[in-house]
């Protein structure tokens, strides 16, 4: 796989290390070499001046002795012997407001002239080193009575000095280079260690999810670019599956017990899709509910396999925290390279066909190429989501509950539809999916309830007192705020609970029932009645009606559209009426299309009914015209002949 960049990189870190090292070492010895040659210098020119003071001393003795003819003869001073090294030129010059005397030994006569000429020019202030005719001369001048005696002396201290430095600077050197090398070589390798480690903690979190410990999508995404752009990698892999997996209603356990409980459902159900996969094929977490399941070599008949078998390990329930979690998952898989030979596009691909099961209810889907454009109106509706709800385009259509005995509208069906600005009015099923793994479930369900107490308020106002029932998730149930919403809403416009109804989704509670009980039995107080809708689709049945008490059966369509053919329809029919009277609840019959259903229902025990015999899902403006006709409706214009879509 193609390396994650890292910011320690341990070439660099040695090299610059090296450097700073050397560079140190260098920085010493200048500074050895110049510490050395200024101690050295110093002590060498002051031993000098005090061997030379001790020759002007002499000096001045011969002068204090032969004063009278010290300039008038030809006197010469010889020092032979006096502290003096007869082998080095020297010159003294002593003079009196009136007279000079110079003696210069090995000295031509050229560096004399010039030597006593800037005699005149030195102080105590100025160097003791006098440079003339490219050479070097110490100099010492002592006041004596009315005589100033300069003692000139060439001197090869300084380069005596300097060979004496450079010798020891050598040896100095040596060992101060091999000292730096040795400690830059063992610090260099104490922290290339270090950070080969911290090397692979940052490799290993920059391709691993800390909650679960599987690879990230940084992952994934390496692995494809790196097929994509190894030839040989490429001619190796000569077929490949790629899942992507989304869990079901993930959200509304993350709001409903918390971010902790969500992180303990993620990691159980991680480690239970790991356990049925097998080397090669990695699970990789992408982030938030959505994993991705990467199996080389895989062809789409296995794939379908191992479709099938995630689903059925999510659809499993998690004891988490004494409940029973299950929140099912949706998965697509795509296959390189036969629905796509850019291994890099093969995850969108995968999700393509996720949302297409999602949308289905399929449980899990294989990518197909023409419904690409069904997907990107989806990613469309997606984005669109946040502004539906606060321009108001989702919008109520209702349709009439109808007594099949006389015709008379008992009460209307609030559902749900979006005017959409650019694809126009669109059924439930092109956008409530989205609504429900978009994170906005419980904002809509309190935008619907509201929508329907506005309705509802409007029409008590004009003198149509009739009830509106609407549908909502067992998730909905689970927002904390719900009861004071409803409560306040009931409040501000003034309008009696029992004209709002709620219809439950029998077939899409994930969680426990006893946990949404509590809050069915407030809503219950407040005098709003409680409708299991779809019944007999689900599996929980008779734990709906034992545990949520609701006040109405509304027996699915399913079981209506051939109830005169299907004897075991007519059977589920006449069983679900029976139990009705046992607990005490009304029943609604839905998807009623035809005289001869309608007849044979009231056969049955059957009194309310909804369907296309008696009239549509309908605009406000229509189902007030229809609430103006004296709540009676002619089944001679308002039957048809096709299902229902919502």
């Amino acid at each position: 796989m193609q390396k994650v960049p890292i910011l320690l990189q341990k070439t660099a870190i040695r090299t610059r290390l090296i450097f700073a090292c050397l560079t140190v070492s260098i920085l010493v010895s200048a500074i050895y070499v110049t510490v050395s040659y200024r101690l050295a210098a110093d002590v060498g020119i002051q031993n000098e001046l005090s061997r030379m003071s001790r020759v002007v001393t002499f000096l001045k003795k011969e002068i204090h002795t032969n004063e009278d003819a010290f300039f008038l003869g030809n006197y010469t001073f010889d020092p032979q012997g006096r502290l003096a090294d007869p082998s080095l030129p020297t010159l003294f010059h002593v003079s009196t407001p009136q007279n000079q005397w110079t003696q210069a030994h090995l000295i031509d006569s050229l560096s004399i002239r010039n030597i006593v000429n800037r005699i005149g020019l030195l102080s105590e202030d100025s160097p003791s080193i006098l440079t003339s005719n490219d050479r070097n001369y110490l100099w010492l001048n002592v006041k004596f009575g009315q005589y100033n005696i300069f003692y000139f002396k060439e001197t090869t201290l300084i380069d005596a000095t300097l060979q004496l430095v450079a010798k020891r600077l050598i040896i100095t050197s040596v060992i101060v280079f091999w000292i730096t090398g040795w400690l830059a070589l063992t610090l260099s390798s104490i922290i290339a260690k270090r950070a080969d480690e911290i090397n692979a903690t940052l490799a290993k979190l920059a391709t691993n999810d800390p909650l679960t410990g599987l690879a990230n999508r940084l992952y994934i995404t390496e692995t494809l670019h790196e097929i994509k752009t190894n030839e040989h990698k490429r001619k190796t892999l000569s077929q490949a599956c790629l899942f992507v997996i989304d869990l079901d209603k993930f959200k509304e356990v993350n709001d409903s017990f918390g971010h902790n409980t969500g992180d303990e459902l993620l990691v159980e159900l991680a480690n239970r899709m790991s356990a049925i996969l097998t080397l090669p094929n990695e699970l990789i977490r992408i982030g938030g509910d959505e994993f991705i399941v990467w199996a080389p070599h895989y062809n789409t008949k296995k794939g379908e396999a191992l479709a099938q078998a995630l689903v059925q390990v999510c659809d499993t329930t998690v004891p988490l925290h004494g409940l029973e979690i299950n929140t099912g998952a949706s998965v697509g898989f795509a296959h390189y390279p036969s629905h796509t030979n850019n291994p890099e596009t093969l995850i969108s691909c995968a999700d393509t066909a996720m949302y297409k099961a999602k949308k289905q209810r399929s449980g899990w889907a294989i990518y197909d190429n023409q419904n690409v454009l069904v997907n990107e109106r989806d990613v469309m509706l997606r984005a669109d989501l946040n502004n539906a709800m606060l321009n108001n385009e989702l919008i109520l259509h209702f349709q009439p509950k109808v007594d099949m005995r006389n015709c008379n509208i008992v009460g209307v069906e609030g559902l749900c539809r979006w005017q959409h600005p650019k694809f126009g009015l669109l059924m439930p099923f092109a956008f409530i999916n989205l609504i429900e793994h978009s994170g906005k479930v419980q904002d809509f369900g309190r935008y619907i309830l509201k929508k329907a107490i506005e309705h509802a308020s409007l029409w008590r106002s004009e003198g149509y007192s009739t009830p509106i029932a609407i549908n909502l998730s067992p998730y909905n149930l689970l927002d904390p705020g719900l009861f004071a919403f409803i409560q306040e809403e009931l409040n501000q416009h003034q309008l009696p609970a029992n004209l709002l109804q709620i219809e439950l989704t029998e077939n899409e509670t994930c969680l426990n029932i006893k946990y949404i009980e509590s809050a069915l039995t407030k809503i219950r107080q407040l005098g709003i009645a409680i409708a299991i809708d779809d019944f007999g689709t689900g599996m929980s049945s008779l734990a709906y009606l034992n545990s949520l008490k609701a006040n109405t059966i509304k027996i699915d369509k399913t079981f209506i559209t051939d109830i005169e053919s299907n004897k075991g329809h007519r059977a589920i029919v006449s069983s679900t009426v029976t139990l009705a009277e046992s607990f005490e609840c009304d029943v609604v019959v839905e998807g009623v299309e035809t005289k001869s259903q309608a007849d044979l229902l009231l056969s049955l025990g059957c009194f309310i009914a909804q369907g296309y015999f008696y009239a549509k899902p309908m605009p406000e403006h229509d189902m007030k015209c229809l609430l103006k006709n004296g709540m009676k409706l002619d089944t001679s214009v308002n039957a048809a002949s096709f299902f229902e879509t919502y």
